[in-house]
């Protein structure tokens, strides 16, 4: 029995440190995590106060973590690709609690998913702690250390071609068209409306939601985005001159 004891027990360890090595490999190019204020798995915010008590145990695993409610630093605000999002998802049975912590990039894509903390307990306060608690036992042999391989660089906005147009006149301003060369975006949810990445990919632009269908506020600069017969155009004002850009944006 002890021959078996101890063969499970390294067998254990191995298993432990090589997802130690994989989230090694796998988290530390991300700077940043965000945890929202409501999981998939949640009916409400931070129910079982879930969201809080993930924030605290990344951060003892040396993430720098926000709630999504936080305003971000300003090289994530400039480059979303510095950030992981995570959230939590539940597979749980009649007799067991069990969760798993997903990672998800900038693309929407998971890049790394805990091991499965799992609690027997009954009561659905402690049992959803403590499976919480065990999920972060994939990082037992690991502690976060952002190493970016290139220096985080500011956000360039596309640069346009300006074609020849004749100016026309609309509310009785003169407005420039313009199209974006190789402008393809691609929209991604965030908390009060969308981030628009290049194939890069690296933020664009960030826009806010209006009361108005298809019309959003750009974050950081005196302008709108919005969509008119089935195509989406960026306008702002340059020199006192109406500037309106063609954009190709993929929701």
């Amino acid at each position: 029995m002890k021959l078996k004891y101890k063969i499970t027990l390294i067998l254990f360890l191995l298993l432990n440190l090589s997802f130690g090595l994989y989230a090694q490999s796998e988290l530390n190019d991300y700077k940043y995590v965000v945890v929202p204020e409501q999981f998939s798995c949640q009916k409400k915010p931070n129910n079982y106060r879930l969201n809080g008590l993930t924030k605290f145990l990344l951060e003892k695993q040396n993430f720098t973590v926000f709630l999504d409610s936080e305003q971000l630093p300003s090289d994530a605000a400039n480059n979303g690709c510095l950030v992981l999002y995570a959230d939590v998802t539940e597979d749980s049975s009649m007799f067991k609690t069990k969760l798993k912590i997903n990672f998800k990039n900038c693309k929407n894509q998971v890049v790394f998913t805990s091991q499965e903390g799992v609690s027997r307990d009954k009561e659905y306060k402690v049992a959803y702690n403590v499976a919480l608690r065990n999920t972060i036992k994939t990082f037992e042999t690991f502690k976060h250390n952002y190493s970016a391989t290139t220096e985080t660089q500011p956000v360039i906005l596309n640069k346009t071609v300006k074609e020849t147009v004749p100016d026309i006149q609309e509310a009785e301003a003169t407005i420039i068209e313009t199209k974006a060369k190789d402008s393809m975006l691609y929209a991604q949810k965030i908390s009060e409306g969308f981030q628009l990445l290049d194939s890069q990919p690296k933020v664009v632009y960030k826009i806010k939601n209006t009361n108005l269908e298809n019309v959003f506020i750009v974050e950081g600069k005196e302008a709108i985005i919005y969509k008119k017969d089935n195509s989406w155009y960026i306008e702002y004002y340059d020199k006192g001159i109406l500037q309106k850009q063609m954009l190709d944006i993929k929701f």
